[in-house]
């Protein structure tokens, strides 16, 4: 191949955008797709011209390699699977979105198995191991009946958790902690003096151990409020509300454990006749798209989604591509200050 075609071939690929497939070498050399697969991994097969010249085109042309169709080649399929609550949960849906946009210019398809407990995490375990999915995205705190999964070849990531992994494994965790206290400190400097935790699961729960370290610095006393069980969010923050204001009718600041049960929490307080944000602030977690959209808006904490979904591919990739790969990456979240609060 002469110079001058090399330069209008690398010129129309840039020129448009695409990216060059080994199919598309293999052409432009007039050598076979095996060949260019073998120059590609720099194999002493090849001459050292002819490895040049694949290596050289497919550098200037943005060729990138289809991990998708490698793993199919191996027996695996092209499906990554995603163990998440129930997309009822706002938040999860809108993250699984991105996740599917993130995954699709990589040639995988996102395959979702809702799981809220353990034993429903392992059950999915055992769905996605027999579906030979090429990997995983998962929340931390699946962690334990997931990990066996490596044992397979399958690729792991993992999304949030209360803590750190201590397996040496890929895992996006957001700030809660800070978050948390940031999002109290906040209701504090709007003057009020009884905040309530509305949806409370636990001491081991970052996001309320943020609002505990903030009301302790403060001098105040935490109130934490667990909402009925076995009930779709909009409901557990509703009813959660009611519960609230009759234990605590001096409460004048709330913090929701996510936007859906503070957007029920805002229903609640309407119908008691109490006036947010003038007689009560109340802020949400997640920062979902219908948060904006109530009255008053609600004031929330975004858990940047773009941006995790967008590591999440990055690290699943890159375990993909070499399985020993693991990174721990902190995400800080930030406010966003709306009517509500």
């Amino acid at each position: 191949m002469t110079k001058q075609r090399f330069d209008v071939i690398i010129y129309t690929y840039k020129q448009t955008g695409n990216k060059m497939t080994q199919k598309e070498i293999a052409k432009q050399l007039n050598i076979s797709q095996a060949t260019v697969s073998m120059a590609l991994k720099g194999s002493e097969r090849i001459s050292p011209a002819v490895r040049e010249a694949v290596q050289k085109l497919a550098s200037d042309a943005g060729y990138r390699p289809n991990p998708a169709g490698q793993m199919l080649r191996l027996g695996r399929s092209n499906v990554i699977g995603a163990v998440f609550p129930s997309l009822t949960n706002s938040y999860y849906a809108e993250l699984f979105q991105e996740l599917q946009r993130g995954l699709e210019p990589h040639g995988y398809l996102l395959y979702f198995i809702p799981a809220e407990t353990h034993p429903e995490a392992a059950a999915a375990a055992s769905s996605l191991q027999s579906m030979r999915v090429a990997g995983v995205v998962s929340l931390g705190m699946f962690a334990e009946q997931l990990l066996p999964l490596r044992d397979d070849g399958i690729a792991l990531v993992f999304y949030g958790g209360e803590q750190q992994i201590s397996e040496q494994i890929s895992q996006v965790l957001p700030d809660r902690f800070g978050a948390g206290r940031d999002i109290t400190d906040f209701l504090i400097r709007r003057g009020r003096k009884h905040i309530a935790f509305l949806g409370a699961q636990g001491d081991g729960e970052q996001r309320y151990r943020g609002y505990c370290a903030a009301l302790a610095a403060a001098g105040m006393e935490a109130r934490p409020m667990p909402v009925p069980p076995a009930c779709d969010l909009l409901t557990a923050g509703y009813e959660g509300m009611r519960q609230l204001l009759l234990r605590y009718p001096d409460t004048d600041g709330v913090f929701a454990h996510n936007d859906d049960m503070a957007i029920g929490a805002l229903r609640a307080a309407a119908e008691a006749g109490i006036r947010v944000p003038e007689s009560l602030s109340l802020a949400g977690f997640d920062n979902i798209t219908a948060g904006r959209y109530t009255s008053p808006a609600l004031t929330s904490v975004e858990q940047p989604r773009s941006e995790i979904a967008r590591l999440l591919v990055e690290e699943l990739c890159a375990v993909l591509s070499d399985f020993h790969h693991a990174r721990f990456v902190s995400v800080p979240c930030s406010l966003k200050i709306r009517e509500s609060a």
